[in-house]
């Protein structure tokens, strides 16, 4: 069999009309564009992080099993079971020797809270256990359990070959490696204002990615893919239901501040006169750690003659946030 000539124009033609067909699902009721486009996705990635990051990076496994059991333990729960729940990408980074958990996200609806969660329960073990090796075990403990034990077996095949061990070698291998970095690819439009971004929880919006693949063998139809991609970077259930992109006339605030800096200086200057939006701010601001305050971006707006309506739990005047920051 031939493979298809990348510099056919026929062959670009093909698969420019390809993912448009394909994201023409996102105005489809129960498509699922996730699951269709991150295969594609996939098989660019590696090359994508390596590039941006100027790093070695390599794919392990897509849909890698996470046992539920231990996660369970650790919420307080009791399971003694093999059920899994799955890392949409696990990767591994040669340079920094990490790991990384890969998450796809396609709309501005799907992020979830106890979804991350899990990702950071998975780094926290890895950190303080000073090794990944337990992920293998698990993987073990989960074949031994399946049906499919062929299927899990094939996994351990991909680790090893990415790691560049024998078989054998793959438990050890990763009982030296002590980090995880947590990687969101999602429209930016469905970023959390807590999201907590550091050099260990990245989260890459479409328009973030390269624009061109050097070294890709494919990297010709990448441009392609992409192009499609940044269009859900600020494609909101809004529009997608006939609705014009929030204006001036329908949002309830002013502007926004981005991070502790902006913010403080916007109290200091303003005080009273403004207030500022914070979720259920008489619970939350406490527990607040100093990086989720750095991370945030802030709305905030008048007191008087401010935009549209407003909760009082969710809104703090400017000169109660100084109080409560002292």
């Amino acid at each position: 069999m031939t493979s298809p000539d990348k510099d056919n124009p026929a062959t670009s033609a093909f698969f420019a009309d390809l993912m448009a067909s394909i994201m023409g699902g996102t105005m489809i009721p129960k498509v699922q564009i996730e699951r269709i486009v991150g295969p594609i996705l996939g098989f660019f990635l590696p090359q994508l992080l390596s590039e941006m990051w100027k790093q070695t990076i390599v794919m392990m496994s897509p849909e890698f099993p996470i046992r539920k059991a231990r996660l369970d333990a650790e919420s307080g729960l009791v399971q003694h079971d093999n059920q899994s729940t799955n890392i949409d990408w696990l990767m591994f980074n040669h340079t920094t020797n990490e790991l990384l958990l890969v998450e796809l996200k396609t709309t501005d609806t799907t992020y979830r809270a106890q979804q991350s969660e899990v990702y950071r329960n998975v780094q926290k073990a890895i950190e303080q256990r000073q090794s990944s090796g337990f992920l293998v075990e698990e993987l073990r403990a989960i074949q031994q359990a399946s049906q499919e034990s062929g299927k899990y077996r094939n996994v351990h095949v991909l680790l090893a070959r990415a790691l560049g061990v024998a078989e054998d070698q793959v438990l050890p291998r990763l009982g030296q490696c002590a980090a995880a970095r947590i990687v969101y690819i999602a429209p930016r439009i469905s970023k959390p204002a807590d999201w907590v971004e550091d050099s260990r929880n990245p989260w890459l919006s479409f328009s973030d990615l390269p624009n061109q693949l050097m070294e890709h063998p494919h990297g010709a139809f990448w441009p392609i893919l992409r192009q499609e991609l940044v269009a859900l970077d600020t494609l909101s259930r809004r529009e997608r239901n006939g609705l014009s992109a929030i204006t001036d006339s329908g949002r309830n605030y002013e502007g926004l501040l981005r991070g502790r800096d902006e913010l403080l200086a916007h109290c200091r200057l303003h005080g009273s006169a403004i207030v500022v939006g914070w979720m259920n701010w008489r619970a939350n601001l406490p527990t607040l750690t100093s990086a989720q305050f750095d991370a945030r971006t802030y709305k905030w707006d008048w007191v008087v003659n401010g935009k549209g309506a407003k909760l009082e739990k969710n809104w703090i005047a400017g000169d109660v946030l100084l109080q409560h920051l002292k």
